[in-house]
């Protein structure tokens, strides 16, 4: 019969993955509420003809991609940095499960975005329907229809570096938190 000592197991450790993920979803939420007021959200994008529609598309889409990437980017390196280090790994291997920890906070936005993005549209069609508000839905204009496919490729590639940010920004975190990067004279309240 074979032992095998706790200390020897490796283990993945989900409150990293949830500091980060809850990192990164704030961040996102007030950075997209933000971008909303000042006009950079899907809808406020449409309204216009032509040539103003379209910045108003490419505006919004940058703005999209830098939320994403910075909170991508601050999420994967809170789990990356809090998750504690496995000691019997070589560093190579402790900078891909660093990496995993990032991709973890990725992952789980993702999918806590999508419930809650699927929650909210079956909530507001039943509060809709509940009111006697509901309307069919309307054919969408030329203009709607490519700012639709425009969005789609921007969420679709927004994703994929988000992705990767994450990751780098896991990998970096790890690597600060090895060589104790002291960031004191940066981070510091205590003046």
């Amino acid at each position: 019969m074979t032992t095998i000592l706790s200390s020897s197991v490796d283990h993945f450790q989900w409150g990293p993955v949830f500091v980060g993920t809850v990192v990164a979803l704030a961040i996102a939420v007030v950075l997209m509420q933000f971008g909303a007021v000042i006009g950079l959200s899907a809808s406020a994008s449409l309204r216009g003809e032509g040539h103003i529609a379209s910045w108003g598309v490419i505006a919004t889409g940058v703005w999209i991609l830098w939320v994403q990437l910075l909170a991508s980017f601050a999420g994967g390196y809170s789990a990356g940095y809090l998750h504690t280090p496995t000691p019997n790994l070589k560093s190579h291997q402790n900078e891909i499960t660093d990496g995993f920890y990032g991709l973890s906070v990725w992952a789980t936005s993702a999918v806590l975005v999508f419930i809650g993005t699927a929650l909210a549209g079956v909530f507001a069609t039943y509060v809709a329907l509940a009111s006697g508000t509901y309307e069919d839905p309307v054919v969408l204009s030329n203009n709607e229809k490519n700012a639709a496919i425009i969005f789609a490729f921007t969420l679709g590639a927004v994703s994929l570096l988000s992705a990767a940010a994450s990751w780098w920004a896991a990998t970096m975190a790890g690597e600060h938190r090895l060589q104790e990067t002291d960031f004191s004279q940066y981070l510091s309240f205590k003046k």
